[in-house]
């Protein structure tokens, strides 16, 4: 067999960072607490997020609330990046115009993955940094919160929000 005629390469195969995103596919009951304004009480919703493996190496999901009396809905797909050595994640939604991408690990005992980057902030009006940290409590149970760096350099809770399995 000469060089040209030489076999194509592997295909890339999952990791085990890769195989631990199966763990997050299925429905889940969102509780949200949005920290919208603090000198007002946290803002509850109700919401429910299916999260779908697609393919090998990424999961993707869609989110479900009533955000202000209207359907809001957010878009959000996880891998892991082997060059990287690090997962990446991005998130839209129906209600700003700003497309997030973060980067992160987990922690040393494997049970909190947190993640940073950058987007315009609609509400600060420039790019702004975000920090998201998502704990793993069970198999069926999570918890996601998500921070703001505000222009005075203090980091703002933006929300927390509890997932629990539904199947």
């Amino acid at each position: 067999m000469t060089q040209e005629q030489s076999a194509p390469p592997a295909p890339p195969q999952p990791t085990i960072e890769h195989e631990r995103l199966k763990e997050r596919a299925g429905v889940w009951d969102v509780d949200c607490t949005f920290f919208m304004d603090p000198t007002q009480p946290p803002m509850k919703v109700k919401g429910k997020e299916t999260i779908e493996m697609f393919g090998q190496f990424w999961t993707t999901s869609l989110f479900k609330a009533d955000m202000f009396g209207s359907p809001f809905q957010g878009r959000c797909t996880v891998g892991f990046d082997p060059q990287a050595g690090k997962y990446v994640s991005t998130w839209q939604d129906t209600m700003s115009p700003t497309f997030f991408h973060f980067t992160g690990q987990y922690d040393e005992s494997g049970k909190v993955l947190e993640m940073t980057g950058e987007a315009y902030d609609c509400t600060f009006k420039q790019v702004t940094g975000y920090r998201t940290r998502d704990e793993q409590k069970s198999p069926d149970h999570f918890v996601l919160e998500m921070f703001a760096t505000a222009p005075d350099g203090n980091e703002i809770k933006m929300f927390t929000h509890e997932y629990r399995r539904v199947r």
